[in-house]
């Protein structure tokens, strides 16, 4: 992380004399040194000839475009943060600003409240680390195969940026640990990340969770100010709930009991284990609220990605389990071979495993057990034919809700109602089981 900016330098580029003047006052008002220029030409005079911690631009100007500006400082200054100003409900220039390298956006007219959120996180942008060789925090970051190398660099070229991310990896690959790590490393990283999965929790409880501001300390979006929202599933969303969250993305505001708005300034990290297209293209997803959120994009390698650097990765992740004793030379010969259908999930289980089955100085291969990935696919299979052939005469929706309410009443009786517990046990928020309870009517 870089250490404090003793004396910040922001340069502004507009063409409109009173923007420049408000701009600066406000930037002069927070001991920020301010050059201005008019248009492209001075701008760019100004960018060879002086350093800056920030470029504001914006986008419409005299003798060109700021894209033209944030492609040269993204290309000759990439450690300098360039933001871009936009005309009100213009998404369209601001993603396609963000594709170029823009670090954030602000639409006219200019909220100093959110321009002074987007210079609080620009000056705690990262430096690029220039170590020859760095070791990463999560085992599977590391390697030295091409697969690993360019994902590597996708995550330098995000952690440089405000942008929205879509994570896409296969069953296993950890993909909300990924943006956990995104988060941490950005200029967000100082607040807590707020999670929601939109596959476990129903949709009037997502509307509440996401909207409801009666109670804002309880609203996901408030409790994501200043932090990352990390979304799995966002095509679950009701197509409401996916207009009201591209209204808040675009205008930055949510509207409070229906009176005031309230500044709410977010970068969403959105996971699937699905190209986010493919719904689009169903139709569950919204094209608008896709477009603004595919700005940036990582796709996590698999396992059967990295064959090349196998060797290095099960190395890794001995070290991270803290695994003393080596893997026998036909142990990991086996593990080599094999697909890992469930990925580095799967590898550390079947690592973890074979340490504590054990009993000599190495892991010998019958301590290896495979069956991981069977034991998931039959329980899957087995739920599947048993709910088919118990549901009777009911409805769909009544067998469905009939089916919660028992998993909930054992998952509350198996643990003496303990509502904090029971919602551990069945994998769901301890709103969402306090919300399914009363609607449930579970005594």
């Amino acid at each position: 992380m870089k250490s404090p900016i003793k004396n910040p330098k922001v340069l502004i580029i507009d063409d409109e004399a009173d923007i420049r003047h408000l701009l600066a006052m406000s930037l002069v008002q927070l001991n920020i040194e301010v050059d201005c220029a008019k248009d492209v030409a001075e701008g760019m005079r100004y960018l060879q000839k002086q350093s800056y911690n920030l470029c504001l631009t914006d986008m419409k100007l005299p003798d060109g475009n700021g894209l033209s500006i944030v492609e040269h400082c993204h290309k000759n200054l990439p450690q300098m943060p360039i933001a871009v100003i936009t005309a009100f409900g213009n998404t369209d220039t601001a993603v396609k600003a963000m594709k170029f390298g823009a670090f954030d956006f602000v639409a006219k007219p200019i909220e100093l409240v959110q321009l002074r959120h987007l210079i609080q996180n620009a000056f705690k942008y990262n430096a690029e680390e220039t170590a020859a060789e760095k070791i990463y925090p999560i085992d599977f970051f590391n390697g030295s195969s091409t697969t690993i190398s360019n994902f590597r660099q996708q995550l330098s070229k995000i952690n440089k940026s405000n942008a929205p991310v879509i994570i896409n990896g296969a069953n296993g690959t950890e993909k909300e640990t990924v943006a956990q790590y995104i988060h941490d490393q950005s200029s967000r990283g100082e607040y807590e990340a707020v999670y929601l999965d939109c596959s476990t929790e129903q949709q009037e409880m997502i509307d509440e969770l996401l909207f409801k501001t009666s109670e804002p300390d309880k609203n996901l979006l408030i409790q994501a100010h200043q932090s990352s929202l990390i979304i799995n599933n966002v095509h679950l969303l009701s197509k409401a709930s996916q207009k009201r969250l591209l209204q808040v993305l675009e205008t930055k505001s949510l509207k409070i009991n229906d009176q005031k708005e309230q500044i709410i300034d977010i970068r969403v990290l959105a996971c699937s284990s699905e190209n986010l297209d493919k719904y689009v293209a169903s139709l569950e997803l919204r094209e608008d609220l896709f477009f603004r959120l595919d700005v940036l994009r990582l796709s996590i390698p698999s396992i059967s990605q990295r064959i090349e650097d196998f060797s290095e990765l099960l190395n890794y992740c001995l070290n991270s389990l803290s695994i003393d004793k080596k893997l026998a030379p036909n142990a990991s010969a086996k593990l080599e071979k094999y697909d890992f259908p469930y990925n580095y999930r799967e590898l550390r289980k079947i690592l973890i495993n074979a340490n504590h089955q054990s009993v000599t100085e190495d892991i010998a291969l019958e301590d290896l057990d495979f069956s991981y990935a069977t034991n998931i696919q039959a329980a899957s299979q087995n739920q599947t034919e048993s709910l088919i052939s118990s549901r009777g005469d009911l409805s769909l929706d009544e067998y469905v809700t009939e089916i919660e309410r028992q998993e909930i009443r054992a998952a509350l009786n198996q643990t003496r109602w303990n509502r904090t517990e029971a919602a551990k046990l069945l994998g769901i928020s301890f709103r969402t089981i306090r919300y399914k309870i009363k609607k449930l009517e579970i005594e």
